[in-house]
This record gives C-alpha cells, sequence and structure tokens, in this order.
C-alpha cells in the first residue's frame, strides 16, 4: 500500500442504519459497501489501474491516523495504483 498512488478507505456509521432497520441494517451496510468496492474496480480497470479489497488491518490504528469518530468504523482498504 505504502507505493499506491491513492488509498481508499471505506467506512461506516452502522447506527444511521440500524436506526431505521434494528440489526438488519447491519446487512443493509454491508451490501452498500460491497456496491462501492464493486465500483471502485470498475473505475480502476476503465483507467488502467489497479486495486484490491483489504479487510485485514488494524482497526485501531486506521481509526486514530484518519481521525474516525468512535462511531465511524473502517471496513476495508483499497489502495489504487498502476500494477
Amino acid at each position: 500500500m505504502k507505493d499506491a498512488a491513492a488509498v481508499i478507505v471505506i467506512t461506516a456509521i452502522y447506527e444511521r442504519t440500524t436506526i431505521k432497520y434494528g440489526e438488519r441494517g447491519i446487512q443493509y451496510v454491508h451490501m452498500e459497501v460491497g456496491t462501492v468496492a464493486q465500483n471502485i474496480y470498475l473505475q480502476a480497470e476503465s483507467l488502467e489501474l489497479g486495486t484490491v479489497f483489504i479487510g485485514a488491518f488494524h482497526d485501531d490504528q486506521v481509526k486514530n491516523i484518519l481521525r474516525l469518530s468512535e462511531d465511524e468504523t473502517s471496513i476495508g482498504i483499497m489502495p489504487v495504483g498502476r500494477e
């Protein structure tokens, strides 16, 4: 990731969805994350760039680096750049 031209971090605030849909809202958030990631893949491909969805990272470190609020959770990281 350190050589990527850009790094996209997908985050969520679950409460925004669960307040309306209850526990099922968690599932809806994950569905939306998948849609967002797919669109990033498609755009990267159209620009002849590479990317990958990374789910293995240290949550606390990402939260601190991005200064996320307590209720915001990082879901995935997508570095983008030349292959």
